[in-house]
This record gives C-alpha cells, sequence and structure tokens, in this order.
C-alpha cells in the first residue's frame, strides 16, 4: 500500500488471539508493511504458520511486507510468587535465583543479578511500579528495601538502570529460538537490550554462519548502549535501530527520552541506517477504537523527525482495535508527510494573533 515514507511495523499474538490468519490479513490490508513476532511470549509452532500466512495474505493483496523477530534477550524477571505481594516503602527484600517463594520477603529471580549489582545501586520492580534500592548483596541474596508502596505478581519485569550487562545480550533462551529463526523466512532479527556494538556483532557472526541474510536490528533500550561514543557505534554495527521506549524509559528517565529518540534518529540518518519508534505510540486503542491527541501527535512527531518506521505493540497484539490502530496509524502518518511543507504562519511577519 503506497502513498507514504514512513513505515508501520505491527506486533502480532497468538494464533489463539490476534495472531490469527484472519487478523493478520486485516492488519495487512489495513496498511501494516512489516510483521513483527515477539519471541518472548510467541512459540516457534505458531511463528511458522504465522510467516506462511503473512507471506501468502501479502501476496493476495499484492502487497510488500517484510517480517522481524523480536528476540527476548536478558530480560530480567521475578520468578512465580504465591499470590499478590504487597509492599510498603521502607520494607526490607531479598530478590533469590531459583529461589521457590513461600509468601515471605524472599522473592524468586529468573535471572543471576548477584555479579551485576552493588549497594546504593536503584533497582524498579514491576516494571518501574515498585522503586528499590539495593542495600547488600550477601552470598546468593541481594538485599533490597522498598522505596515506594505498590504490589508485585509472578513474572514482573524488572529494571536495573545503573547495571552493566554487556556481552550477555544473547541468552540461552535467544540461541534456540535462533536456531529456529534462522531456518525460517524472516528478514531482520531484532537484538534487544544491547549494550555495546561487541553485541551486534556477535548476532551478526551467528547469522552469517548459519547462512542466512537476515539483517540486524538493535534495540536501544538500556542506559549503557545511549553513552554518546557507545550509541554512534551501535547505529553503525547494525542494519537498523528500534528506539524501544518502554524499557528505556526506565533506564534513563521518561523525560529523557524524547530527546534521544531524536538523536537516535538523526544518527541513523547520518550513518544510512534505518530507524523505530516503538512503544505505547497508540497504547489507547488496546482499549478504543480512537487514539489521543497526544498519541496523534507522538505518532506525528516521529514522522517529522524522520523515523523510517513507527511500530504497534500491544495495540495489534493484544487490543480489540488491531486493524483499526493500523489505519488510523497510516491516516496520522499520511496526513504529517504530505502537510510537512505546508505554507505555516510566519510569526516573525508581526501578525501574530
Amino acid at each position: 500500500m503506497g502513498g507514504k515514507r514512513t513505515k508501520i511495523l505491527a506486533t502480532i499474538g497468538a494464533i489463539d488471539g490476534n495472531g490469527s490468519r484472519e487478523n493478520i490479513a486485516r492488519i495487512i490490508a489495513a496498511g501494516a508493511d512489516g510483521i513483527r513476532i515477539n519471541f518472548s511470549h510467541a512459540s516457534h509452532d505458531d511463528a511458522k504458520k504465522q510467516i506462511e500466512w503473512a507471506r501468502e495474505i501479502a501476496a493476495e493483496l499484492r502487497q510488500k511486507i517484510f517480517i522481524v523477530a523480536d528476540l527476548q534477550g536478558p530480560k530480567i524477571r521475578l520468578g512465580k510468587l504465591k499470590g499478590r505481594f504487597n509492599i510498603k516503602a521502607g520494607d526490607e527484600l531479598a530478590l533469590m535465583y531459583g529461589a521457590k517463594h513461600n509468601g515471605g520477603p524472599i522473592l524468586p529471580i529468573q535471572y543471576n543479578i548477584i555479579e551485576h549489582v552493588s549497594p546504593r545501586q536503584r533497582i524498579f520492580l514491576f516494571d518501574g511500579k515498585v522503586e528499590a534500592e539495593v542495600t547488600a548483596v550477601v552470598g546468593k541474596i541481594v538485599k533490597i528495601k522498598a522505596l515506594s508502596d505498590g504490589y508485585l505478581t509472578s513474572n514482573n519485569g524488572v529494571n536495573l538502570p545503573d547495571s552493566d550487562f554487556a556481552g550477555e545480550a544473547i541468552t540461552s533462551k535467544d540461541l534456540e529460538d535462533l536456531e529456529f529463526i534462522l531456518g525460517a523466512d524472516f528478514d531482520f532479527i531484532g537484538l534487544s537490550f544491547v549494550h555495546q556494538a561487541a553485541d551486534i556483532k556477535m548476532l551478526r557472526q551467528i547469522i552469517s554462519n548459519s547462512g542466512s541474510r537476515a539483517r540486524v536490528i538493535a534495540k536501544i533500550e538500556t542506559k549503557a548502549a545511549t553513552k554518546p561514543g557507545v550509541l554512534d557505534s551501535i547505529v553503525q554495527a547494525s542494519d537498523g535501530v528500534m528506539v524501544a521506549r518502554g524499557d528505556l524509559a526506565y533506564e534513563i528517565g521518561a523525560e529523557l527520552v524524547p530527546v534521544l529518540q531524536w538523536r537516535i534518529i538523526e544518527l541513523c540518518k547520518k550513518h544510512g541506517k534505518f530507524s523505530i519508534v516503538a512503544t505505547q505510540m497508540l497504547a489507547s486503542m488496546v482499549d478504543n477504537p480512537r487514539p489521543t491527541r497526544a498519541e496523534t501527535s507522538d505518532v506525528a512527531t516521529a514522522v517529522v523527525e524522520g523515523a523510517s518506521m513507527t511500530m504497534l505493540s500491544e495495540e495489534t497484539a493484544l487490543g480489540g482495535f488491531a486493524a483499526e490502530s493500523v489505519a488510523e496509524m497510516r491516516r496520522i502518518i499520511v496526513a504529517t508527510e504530505r502537510n510537512l511543507h505546508a505554507h505555516l504562519v510566519d510569526t516573525r511577519s508581526g501578525n501574530n494573533a
């Protein structure tokens, strides 16, 4: 579907949800240029069928489509908790890799973080809903103190903005997924939680060894990756870069994300790479048929800044208005691009209201 420069990348869910053949057809017909399969959740069997469907549907509609495999990476999560766990500011808790929760203050975590944390470092639980601070590392236990009220449930995300996981961007799960991905019909592979250019080079070597021609997308969502020299080297090492604003906001602070978004887009233009702006672009459309004014402005801003693509996540993977979200994003992009060079009020003319 022509008529616009900025592409739309739409995430699809499970086959028994928004990843059905019918829904993929509606998403592509509505204007999606690419389909993203998130291997934090997707099964290999589902993904194989969805790739075939997407290619068939695109051919039927005489549209081009590209398909992105998004690796989970070292996303840190809590383990299984014994029901909802309530927290008050000042509570003394502990995180322990492989622990079993009995309802007490020792909480299981799915990633061994003891080598990556030290006292006074910040830690965000439940994807930022609960803030805490590391107080001590004793043996296999990381002791933390809650700085805010809240609650936790099983498998909540954990962010460590002051920690460095360089060299650990590709996990054992990623390697299992890559074995499938590199034998399937994917155009791009997204590497999550990139810390340095060496992470990209490591993935490129794996791809090269397999004989695949898939290209690499670096997802910028860690504080370490945003350092000036580091960010530039990551952009140069990649084929494209995603501004993954969800985890990135917890890593560097939400107030800095818009400036970093612009900076990444500019670096991509400088080095001839494509850029993707992602996360909560039309988040209200998970439950509503129309976006908010702020969301409309967010998509338009990405277009004005020169982003190559805008991405839909929960909106198309889980929401009740998946195709409508794509159609709405397309309308915003087309309207913005067509009016970019329209005559604006010259504030220097002295004809201000």
